[in-house]
């Protein structure tokens, strides 16, 4: 399992996951799906209240993805650009534009080590919930 792509649009980020899997309770061997992380949540949330797995550890959903604070940074930047030089403007663009990149990344790292997780797990990887997340392009 890992996310070969991820596209951030306004609200939400969406996620391409692709799948290889040898293990017969999946109806094909490669997949790929598109995910947004509400629909991790939603996993996270079936796992959880499963009785089945009363005992068992399920990791902790991904935190949400939060741009805002870069989003805003960014914005009073373009806002104040006529107050700087043009040198100074860029210098600073390029900054806020690595530690968005970087905040990316990151957020797309934790989705995936989140459902690495999950496949790691002897119990968790044949859940229906599980499978449904990974083989079906509409939940």
């Amino acid at each position: 399992v890992n996310i070969s792509d991820a596209v951030s649009e306004l609200e939400t980020v969406k996620f391409t996951i692709q799948t290889k899997t040898a293990l017969l309770s999946f109806s094909q061997r490669q997949m790929s799906v598109i995910r947004c992380h509400e629909e991790f949540i939603w996993l996270h949330d079936m796992l959880s209240e499963n009785a089945e797995y009363a005992g068992y550890i399920i990791p902790p959903a991904p935190p949400k993805p939060d741009f805002e604070v870069a989003r805003d940074k960014l914005t009073r930047v373009t806002a104040a650009e006529n107050t700087m030089t043009e040198d100074e403007y860029k210098k600073l663009r390029k900054e806020l534009e690595s530690d968005y990149l970087a905040l990316f990344k990151k957020t797309v790292a934790m989705h995936e080590i989140y459902l690495l997780r999950i496949a790691a797990h002897s119990k968790l990887r044949e859940d229906s919930n599980f499978r449904v997340f990974l083989e079906y392009s509409k939940i």
